[in-house]
């Protein structure tokens, strides 16, 4: 199983043609689809016969994270404000070609309102270990796994030894001993920073207001390291750490998401075959994919 990070492997493929990104809506909805489809078709043709079946993840709109923390990612709109580029046709048209992948390919995309595509990687990666088993001689054993995304959040999934990633900003694997994902994890759930969500010494609304984080010290990181929650020395600290962990850590998503998500997948059919997406390459002028309409 080959789990795709959606929007992030195609914004780090799309975001490395900045000059291209600024012409007509035409010429850049071209470039997108054009850019997208290279991209999964050439993931498809390296690792495919390793992994199996692609399975493109997808981010809702209403993540059940900020219905628990209304400061989630809120950062993120301020941010492309002050971009140039214009994010709601490059959103639209990623969008767009979403759709077009689940009605013309032969790939399943889960794509759930209440749902990131960092809940759908983690729950099936975790489904994987139980079920769709693959026989190993007289031994059934989790199917190999291949996470195509470069966000450090899915280190936490090596504790299974079926699952692997490859980052596509860094253009390698990332792979971790247990040690190593057991220090990344604590560390990021006391030193956080991304996503709008506060180191542990910090309260909630810190980014949101415009003020800088309470420091963590290389000695308090290290008391961390030892002992995890129990370093915690006041309230505070407890109240953030519980915090934290439930936005950070895969294992505290709620099991409603995660029974939508395997249920969406279980159920998923694709239709799409080598007719259909040689008859929509044609429609949509993607005639430099058609040579290489095998690979998809």
């Amino acid at each position: 199983m080959i789990l795709v990070d959606y929007s992030q492997v195609a914004l780090s493929n799309i975001l490395s043609f900045q000059r291209e990104l600024k012409g007509t809506d035409s010429e850049v909805k071209n470039l997108i689809r054009h850019v997208v489809l290279s991209t999964l078709k050439s993931y498809k043709k390296k690792y495919g016969k390793e992994y199996g079946e692609l399975v493109i993840c997808c981010d809702g709109r209403k993540y059940w994270r900020r219905d628990v923390f209304p400061q989630y990612k809120a950062g993120r709109k301020k941010a492309r404000e002050k971009s140039d580029l214009n994010w709601s046709l490059i959103f639209d048209t990623m969008s767009e070609i979403r759709d077009d992948i689940a009605k013309h390919f032969p790939y399943k995309v889960i794509h759930l309102e209440h749902s990131e595509a960092d809940d759908v990687v983690a729950v099936l990666a975790k489904w994987t270990q139980t079920n769709d088993l693959v026989q190993q001689g007289l031994m059934e054993d989790p199917q190999k796994v291949l996470i195509l995304s470069s966000d450090g959040d899915f280190i936490q999934l090596q504790k299974w030894n079926n699952i692997n990633q490859y980052s596509p900003m860094q253009k390698k694997q990332i792979k971790a001993n247990q040690r190593e994902v057991y220090e990344k994890y604590i560390s990021h759930v006391v030193k956080a920073g991304d996503d709008g969500i506060p180191n542990i010494l910090s309260k909630d609304d810190v980014f949101v207001i415009g003020e800088r984080q309470k420091s963590v010290s290389a000695k308090r990181l290290a008391e961390f390291l030892e002992l995890g929650f129990d370093a915690c020395k006041n309230d505070d600290e407890r109240r953030n750490w519980h915090r934290n962990v439930q936005l950070i850590d895969f294992e505290q998503i709620p099991e409603h998401v995660s029974k939508d998500i395997i249920d969406t997948y279980v159920n998923s059919k694709p239709t799409g075959d080598k007719m259909t997406i040689m008859q929509y390459l044609i429609d949509n002028k993607c005639r430099l994919l058609l040579d290489e309409l095998e690979d998809f």
